[in-house]
């Protein structure tokens, strides 16, 4: 396991029992979401057993812990007012004191991973889209070579085209790098569409965990706690209650089209 909460609690919830598989993509939904983050990147206290890796939860291990899983705010945050990328990049690795043997050839593979160039370094921040600073800010999260990376609604402010970009990054960052994504959001499509395992928050606690799939597609369950259901679920869902149609739930839109001229 990559990630083990037993019994913990924290401000906003309690008594989380938490198992994490690394290697996979993890989708966290309902209230909660971000202070879940924040437990798992140690940034809020926690009552509890909780343990990464061999590392335990505790004072000693906190940076360690926070090096390995990075956590992506929902906003680029420029709180000391810098001025270009390379400036803002060099403050962050002397702030969070990163041991980086060759800082600029880091700095250049990380952009590249991220789909961003050597050019990026000396533009203004402010001149950078919404896509563009999620980007830079997943590309600064891997500096420390995390294995988990911890993103709040990464696709706040961007469009179809941006979102699908930070889909296919994420896609990659997981299958080429083996990193463990987990990512928490309110947007169901996403969620059905990219994760594997989901944790549904209620409440202050978990309400449900497990397969993406057998949990998005429980439409009873979705409707009866009032979380967002996916538009590819309800459609099928609706043609089944309503037409009687013998189509199954899928993730694919193209393999629904399938099927809906298989069957309908």
């Amino acid at each position: 396991m990559e990630i083990v909460l037993e019994n913990v609690s924290s401000t906003l919830l309690h008594n989380l029992t938490l198992e994490l598989k690394e290697g996979e993509i993890i989708g966290i939904t309902g209230e909660g979401k971000t202070e879940l983050l924040r437990i798992l990147n140690y940034q809020t206290p926690i009552e509890g057993k909780a343990k990464y890796k061999q590392l335990i939860y505790n004072k000693k291990n906190m940076y360690e812990i926070r090096k390995k899983i990075n956590l992506i705010e929902q906003q680029f945050n420029n709180q000391f007012f810098l001025s270009t990328v390379e400036e803002h990049i060099a403050f962050l690795i002397r702030y969070y004191k990163l041991e980086i043997e060759e800082p600029r050839k880091k700095v250049i593979s990380a952009l590249k991973m991220v789909g961003l160039s050597e050019e990026y370094l000396p533009k203004e921040l402010v001149t950078l889209s919404s896509s563009e600073q999620k980007l830079l800010q997943i590309a600064l999260s891997l500096l420390s070579n995390p294995t988990v990376l911890l993103l709040d609604e990464p696709f706040i402010n961007l469009d179809m085209k941006a979102q699908k970009k930070i889909e296919r990054l994420l896609l990659k960052l997981k299958e080429r790098y083996k990193k463990t994504i987990i990512i928490a959001s309110h947007n169901s499509n996403m969620l059905y569409n990219l994760t594997e395992k989901m944790v549904f928050l209620k409440k202050g606690t978990i309400l449900k965990q497990g397969d993406t799939g057998k949990l998005y597609q429980n439409v009873k369950f979705l409707t009866r706690y009032h979380y967002d259901i996916p538009d590819i679920v309800l459609f099928v869902y609706k043609a089944r209650e309503l037409k009687q149609a013998k189509i199954d739930y899928h993730k694919d839109i193209r393999d629904l089209i399938k099927d809906v001229y298989k069957h309908v």
